[in-house]
């Protein structure tokens, strides 16, 4: 890959994008103290924690994440950049309507998801525009394409229930409520995922990274089983639905043996703090991917309960974390540090990581991860209260960092 400065926006532009992510992941975490563990997955309460959790923090940290990424892997210029001084601004006035809509008058899911739609509109045609003059086209970027065309057929899908609460269209909203949450959660966050960790674990792991043919195995069959889903409210057909699981779980188990391969390749092994936050990371998938095969087999909505929240919260929360403790420093040490390599001593990437925060947020975040899963396992609120304490702490030790970072250096 060339890193250039011509791919990458300045990092000033995208600093609000990194700050509210660490905010809205530690507001989620203190969201958790006023919904009952015990609700239904179909609760608003419960379905309101997780458009915060996926639109402020996984959302926001994606948008960060791939606004630097995207350009760099496929070798080309942002079309505009500047739009990202508006897309977060959508996306959070969107958000906060939208929890509005939850708590208070259906009607504002309406206004709330339109301007989430504006955000993702923005976000991908400006998106699919960088990609029309990419000098690199491969595998890993028709992967982006498609976690973004899924992630549009995503939102479409949330407005239409949205509708449908309203009482403006005739539908049953629960219906399309499979399809969302697959568009969104495995067509658009996972795919991406599984897109992005062949190239960044390689880069941040010292391993060899896999070929495109080898990825097109995995990425071709999730795509294939996100599409049927997408498909079967339209058809009302439990065949599409079990074909749909049966393909992601084959999807899942040759994208692991994917990164099993690239793992066993790494020239040394570092344990640092992105290291670890990885291990968590996907030892979390691989509990919740046996949870919903549990799930599918016995339809027990507890275990799916808790599979999603391992997903969600292990899976989803350490990898991002772990990440963002790689990118951020990176992205400002290449804009601010590189050109003055032969002015100046210069510091080195480790040392723009505050030393201590990023430990203590991996430690509480790990002891919450585990006591507020086995609290939703056995159905003990107070575990699972205490748990939530935990990662409410490690969510403000990730807020301070991704400030202090901030503050030293910009």
């Amino acid at each position: 890959m060339n890193v250039s400065p011509d791919f990458t926006p300045p990092i000033k532009l995208m600093k609000p994008y990194f700050l509210l992510t660490s905010f809205f992941y530690m507001l989620s975490m203190m969201w958790l103290f006023f919904i009952n563990p015990q609700s239904p997955l179909d609760d608003f309460s419960i379905i309101a924690w997780v458009h915060l959790y996926m639109l402020g923090f996984v959302m926001m940290a994606i948008f960060s994440a791939m606004a630097q990424l995207g350009p760099v892997v496929t070798e080309a210029k942002h079309h505009n950049v500047y739009v990202f001084k508006y897309i977060w601004i959508f996306l959070t006035l969107g958000l906060s309507l939208m929890l509005v809509g939850f708590y208070i008058n259906l009607n504002f899911l309406l206004y709330g998801g339109a301007l989430v739609l504006v955000a993702m509109s923005i976000y991908i045609v400006e998106f699919f525009l960088t990609l029309k003059n990419a000098r690199r086209k491969t595998t890993i970027t028709t992967a982006m394409k498609m976690s973004n065309l899924f992630l549009l057929l995503g939102i479409i899908n949330g407005l239409v229930m949205a509708l449908g609460f309203n009482s403006y269209l005739d539908i049953a909203p629960h219906s399309l409520l499979k399809a969302h949450t697959f568009g969104l959660v495995v067509g658009f966050v996972t795919l991406l995922i599984m897109g992005i960790s062949i190239i960044l674990v390689p880069m941040f792991g010292f391993s060899k990274r896999i070929s495109d043919d080898e990825f097109a195995k995995s990425f071709y069959t999730l795509c294939v089983g996100v599409i049927l889903m997408l498909a079967s409210p339209l058809f009302l057909t439990a065949q599409l639905e079990f074909a749909s699981y049966a393909l992601t779980i084959i999807a899942i188990l040759l994208y692991f043996f994917q990164l099993l391969k690239m793992t066993k390749s790494r020239k040394k092994v570092v344990h640092d703090i992105w290291a670890k936050s990885i291990y968590v990371g996907f030892g979390s998938f691989i509990a919740s991917f046996l949870l919903y095969i549990v799930y599918l087999i016995s339809q027990d909505a507890e275990i799916l309960k808790v599979a999603s929240w391992i997903m969600l919260v292990g899976f989803f929360g350490f990898l991002i974390i772990g990440n963002l403790y790689k990118i951020i420093p990176f992205l400002l040490w290449f804009e601010i540090y590189s050109p003055l390599i032969e002015e100046q001593n210069v510091p080195m990437l480790h040392e723009l990581l505050p030393s201590k925060l990023p430990t203590l947020q991996f430690i509480f975040s790990t002891i919450g991860l585990i006591l507020s899963s086995f609290g939703l396992l056995i159905k003990e609120p107070i575990i699972f209260y205490a748990g939530a304490t935990s990662l409410l702490f490690g969510a403000i030790f990730f807020a301070l960092t991704v400030y202090k970072i901030f503050a030293r250096n910009l």
